[in-house]
């Protein structure tokens, strides 16, 4: 009768665990991506007030120009501000 030193016990595989890492996304792009053809003078005004730099003509081919981007790398409030204002005055947002 011969006794190993050496004896191995079974070895029970670690189950992985891979945790879902939740991605938070904390900066929100805001395009313009359609407006009520009644209400496109003031939403052009309204887009002014919030471009800086930008005047009526300016503004108003880019109320013509849609989809269009009104500002990205904004926080979800400002994003949410943004989409209640053109909301407002005819204008369809949407926030990605």
């Amino acid at each position: 009768m011969t006794i190993s030193i050496f004896a191995q016990a079974p070895v029970a595989a670690a189950p992985v665990e891979e945790e879902e890492e939740k991605i938070v996304q904390s900066l929100f792009t805001v395009k313009l991506v359609k407006y009520d053809d009644k209400q496109k003078v003031p939403l052009i005004k309204e887009i002014k007030g919030l471009l800086e730099g930008m005047n009526l003509v300016q503004a108003k081919k880019f109320v013509e120009s849609i989809p269009a981007v009104v500002k990205t790398d904004v926080t979800k409030e400002e994003a949410e501000a943004l989409k209640a204002s053109l909301a407002k005055v005819g204008g369809e947002v949407s926030v990605e």
